[in-house]
C-alpha cells in the first residue's frame, strides 16, 4: 500500500511538471535516464522477411516507370498504364490538319539507381477501358503489340537538368518521340476526342524492358503535372507550329505494374530466407524492398511473460523498435529515406498501431532514417503497453515495410535478431510499483 500511495504522489508530481514543462507525459515524451527507471533490451524477438502479397498502385501520388538490377533483389521492372484527356472541353486541328511531330512526356519528381544507365521504353496503347475502381502491383490489360516508339534507343534521364523545347527552358522530363502514324491518326479522328477519347485513344502502355549498366533506373512521373502528356504537333492550311497535349487529367485512370525477377539475385540469404520461406534466417539478416517487393514481419512472443511477474503492476515510459542498416555505403541502391510499421489484429488484417503518426505525429513514431548511425527508430510505447496489459485488437506481430512502397523502389538490408553488431531490437524503459 505504501508503494502505491508513493507511486500516486509520482505521478501527481509528474502532472504537475507537465503543466509548466510540456516534455514530460508518461508514455509520451518522457526524456531519457529518467531517476528510478529501468532499462532492457535483451527481450527475444522473431523475424523473417518474405514477399508482399499485392498493394493498389492506382491513384497514387506518382507512377514509376524503368528498370532495376540488383545484385540481392534480383531484376524489378516498372511499367505504367495511363488514360488520357483532352487539355479543354473541346479540340478543333483546323483545315487539312498535318502532324509534324507527336511526343510523349514524362516529368521526373524523383529517381532511384544509376542515371548513366539507360532504359528501353515500349509505348503501346491499350485495348481495353480501365474501369475498375482499383488496380494492383499485379494487374495488367491488353494493348496492341505494335510498338508506337518512333526510336528504340535507350532513354537517359537527367533529373536535376532543365530541358531546352524551342528556345524555352522547362523542369526535368523525359521526352519519347512517337510514330508519326499516330499522331495523324489522333488527328484524324478529331470528332472522336471531342465527343468520346476512350472509343479512339483507351490510354497508353509505357513499358519497361531492359537497360544498359549494372544497375539501371527507376523515376517517379506526376503525370498529372503540366510536364507530362502527349503533345502534338502539327500544321494545318491556315497556320503553322501548332500544337495542341492530351493530359492525364485527375479523374483518369492510372496505375503500375511492378514485375520481380528474385531468381537473379546473387545472395544465397535472401534466396534461402525469402524465396525458400526460411525462417531462421531472419536471426542471421533481413531484407525490405519498395514498390510490392517485399516487407518483414516481427513478432515479441516472450513481452508478455517478460513482465507476467509484476502482475500488470508496470508502467512503459518509452520502447523503441531499432533496426540498423547493414550495407549503408551503396552507390546507386540505397536505403528508403523511412520505414512504417503496420499492427495486425486479431482478424488477420493490417492496421495502425497506437503510436502511428496518424495518430501522434511524424517527430513521435519516428521511422526517419539516421544517416549517421545507419539505423531507424520506432517508438511504440503504447502498443507495448497495450500488449503487456493484454488490451486492444492488436496481436504481438508487426510488419515492417518501405514507407510509401507503392512508389519508392528503394530497398534495404538490415541485422537480423541475432547479429552481434547490428541486432534487431527492442529497447523498454519503465518503472514498476
Amino acid at each position: 500500500m505504501k508503494k502505491l500511495i508513493g507511486y500516486l504522489f509520482a505521478i501527481v508530481g509528474l502532472f504537475a511538471t507537465s503543466c509548466t514543462n510540456q516534455s514530460s507525459t508518461i508514455g509520451l515524451d518522457l526524456l531519457d535516464n529518467v531517476v528510478g527507471t529501468s532499462f532492457t533490451d535483451t527481450i527475444s524477438l522473431e523475424a523473417y522477411s518474405f514477399l508482399e502479397d499485392t498493394i493498389v498502385t492506382s491513384g497514387l501520388t506518382a507512377n514509376v516507370v524503368g528498370s532495376i538490377s540488383d545484385p540481392i533483389f534480383g531484376i524489378s521492372r516498372a511499367t505504367t498504364y495511363s488514360q488520357f484527356a483532352l487539355s479543354g472541353s473541346t479540340v478543333n486541328f483546323g483545315t487539312n490538319p498535318v502532324i509534324d511531330s507527336v511526343v510523349l512526356m514524362l516529368q521526373i519528381s524523383s529517381f532511384y539507381g544509376d542515371t548513366t544507365s539507360a532504359c528501353d521504353f515500349s509505348i503501346h496503347q491499350i485495348t481495353e477501358d480501365l474501369t475498375a475502381d482499383s488496380y494492383y502491383n499485379n494487374s495488367s490489360v491488353q494493348f496492341e503489340p505494335t510498338s508506337l516508339n518512333y526510336s528504340f534507343q535507350g532513354y537517359y534521364i537527367k533529373p536535376k537538368t532543365k530541358v531546352i523545347v524551342d528556345t524555352s527552358a522547362y523542369n526535368p522530363h523525359l521526352r519519347i518521340r512517337l510514330s508519326q502514324s499516330f499522331g495523324q491518326y489522333l488527328l484524324d479522328n478529331q470528332d472522336a476526342l471531342n465527343t468520346n477519347i476512350s472509343s479512339i485513344l483507351k490510354g497508353l502502355c509505357i513499358q519497361t524492358l531492359s537497360h544498359s549498366g549494372q544497375v539501371g533506373y527507376m523515376f517517379m512521373t506526376n503525370l498529372n503535372s503540366s510536364l507530362s502528356g502527349i503533345m502534338l504537333y502539327y500544321h494545318n492550311d491556315n497556320d503553322v507550329n501548332k500544337r495542341y497535349q492530351l493530359v492525364c487529367a485527375a479523374n483518369n485512370k492510372r496505375f503500375t505494374q511492378y514485375i520481380h525477377d528474385y531468381t537473379s539475385s546473387q545472395s544465397s540469404d535472401f534466396i534461402e530466407e525469402v524465396l525458400a520461406n526460411n525462417k531462421d534466417f531472419g536471426k542471421k539478416i533481413l531484407f525490405l524492398q519498395g514498390c510490392a517487393g517485399v516487407k518483414t514481419r516481427v513478432t515479441f512472443p516472450y513481452l508478455q511473460n517478460t513482465f507476467a511477474s509484476l502482475d500488470n503492476r508496470v508502467v512503459i515510459h518509452r520502447a523503441e523498435l531499432v533496426i540498423t542498416n547493414v550495407r549503408p555505403d551503396e552507390q546507386f541502391l540505397i536505403q528508403p529515406a523511412g520505414l512504417t510499421l503496420q499492427g495486425i489484429s486479431k482478424e488477420g488484417k493490417v492496421n495502425f498501431l497506437p503510436d502511428d503518426d496518424y495518430y501522434t505525429g511524424a517527430s513521435y513514431f519516428g521511422g526517419t532514417y539516421d544517416a549517421l548511425k545507419h539505423e531507424y527508430r520506432f517508438r511504440i510505447t503504447r502498443y507495448v503497453q497495450n500488449l503487456i496489459l493484454s488490451q486492444g485488437d492488436l496481436t504481438n506481430s508487426v510488419n515492417i515495410v518501405v514507407r510509401g512502397a507503392g512508389i519508392r523502389p528503394n530497398r534495404l538490408v538490415f541485422g537480423g535478431t541475432d547479429d552481434m553488431n547490428s541486432r534487431l531490437r527492442l529497447e523498454i524503459s519503465y518503472s514498476t510499483y
